[in-house]
């Protein structure tokens, strides 16, 4: 055992002669050399070796969490959803929406008076879209904004947030988490029950409910920090448990033993909600970007809110890739949405309108500068990224309310 040890002693004492550190071996022909030094220390010396190879290894890890993005890639959607006319894909209206052990006329809205559409069981594709971006978010890659190495910050001493480096990942997958909690609401509420009369599904319910659990929560957390209890189950532990739980509703629902109404009312009011969170952010991005404002009182521009600081604004980058995160959910979302219900757009003409939709979400997804700059719109140093950004997100919501007021005729 001190062979092993007095090898590991040397080994590091190698490595910090490298940097400068530690003494080189004593000439034993030099009367005046000293003695062969203790075991104790001996380590001791090796202590500056080991801190650097620790800073050196914790900050290895780090980047490697929080900048790469496996499975993360625009082409996520055709991994999870079934391509056209694959086993269990639903021509017409897509997924059931009866309990029953047959399938059912259910009326339509979108139908003429009198007239009925036979729905047939099949599993939502928007709830296999749900499982696939909760398996992106804390199966296929770490859960960033809970993990203790991010919340501690640069050592302790600077939150991440407040810099530059290592916070992009951990947005953008509040991004997503913000996107996919929006839809397990109307699962729950809307489109896992018909109206108000029937009983919520147990398992959407349940999703639901861990999917809202605080996104910085850990096994343990900061005592005194009043929104989290010290000790709890983790925010990645808790999204997780929401697999199974869509799984099992999706299975209850190829075998008629649940319900999901795709009436033309149930897509517009998730299509509007979706567009008023999109209008959140947009608003979120212009305030950020803008440094002035135009004072109709006054006559003139006065201090607003944001500021032009470009590469310098070191919180601009958290606001842009939670916009890119919410686009990327967005991304996959809504082409499940498209085949759940795929009868009602038809009706509706909407097909167009969804497709440029979709390109809009696509192509504010697709934007990731190295470094986000907040500048002046018309600036020739530092681009306004967040400008860019919101434009991109106000198209999108722009074809939502289109759509949205098409479904209201």
């Amino acid at each position: 055992m001190t062979r092993i040890i007095d090898f590991l002693v040397e080994l590091l004492e190698r490595i910090g002669l490298l940097f400068g550190i530690g003494r080189r071996k004593p000439d034993p022909t030099d009367p005046f050399a000293p003695k062969k030094r203790s075991l104790m220390r001996r380590l001791v010396s090796a202590l500056p070796v080991l801190l650097i190879l620790f800073c050196i290894g914790y900050l290895g890890i780090l980047t490697w969490r929080t900048t790469t993005y496996p499975g993360m890639d625009l082409a996520y959607p055709q991994t999870i959803l079934p391509p056209p006319g694959s086993r269990g894909e639903v021509a017409g209206p897509a997924p059931a929406t009866t309990a029953a052990d047959a399938p059912v006329e259910v009326n339509d809205e979108s139908t003429t008076a009198g007239s009925s559409e036979t729905l047939t069981c099949a599993p939502s594709r928007v709830v296999q879209m749900q499982i696939g971006l909760i398996d992106l978010m804390v199966n296929q890659n770490d859960w960033i904004p809970g993990a203790p190495q991010y919340n501690l910050g640069f050592f302790g001493l600077v939150d991440f947030e407040d810099t530059p480096w290592f916070d992009n990942k951990a947005s953008f997958q509040i991004g997503m988490l913000s996107m996919v909690r929006r839809v397990s609401l109307d699962l729950a509420d809307t489109l896992g029950r018909v109206r108000g009369t029937s009983t919520a599904d147990a398992d959407l319910q349940a999703a639901q409910s861990r999917l809202r659990t605080n996104e910085r929560a850990w096994v343990l957390n900061n005592p005194f920090d009043a929104q989290l209890q010290t000790v709890m189950e983790a925010a990645s532990t808790s999204y997780r448990g929401a697999i199974p739980l869509y799984r099992r509703y999706n299975e209850r629902l190829a075998a008629c033993d649940a319900l999901f109404d795709v009436r033309r009312d149930n897509l517009r009011t998730l299509v509007d909600r979706l567009a008023a969170d999109l209008g959140s952010m947009a608003s979120q991005l212009a305030q950020r970007a803008n440094a002035t404002q135009w004072s109709v009182q006054r006559k003139e521009f006065i201090p607003a809110d944001g500021n032009n600081r470009g590469w310098f604004d070191f919180r601009a980058d958290n606001l842009f890739h939670q916009a890119r995160g919410q686009l990327f959910a967005l991304h996959g979302l809504m082409q499940a949405v498209k085949m759940d219900f795929g009868k009602s757009i038809e009706q509706s003409d909407l097909g167009q309108v969804w497709d440029r939709m979709e390109a809009h979400l696509a192509e504010g997804a697709e934007l990731n500068p190295m470094v986000v700059s907040n500048g002046r719109e018309d600036g020739a140093i530092s681009p306004d990224h967040l400008s860019v950004m919101g434009q991109k997100v106000l198209r999108a919501r722009a074809n939502m309310v289109e759509l949205r007021d098409i479904l209201n005729r």
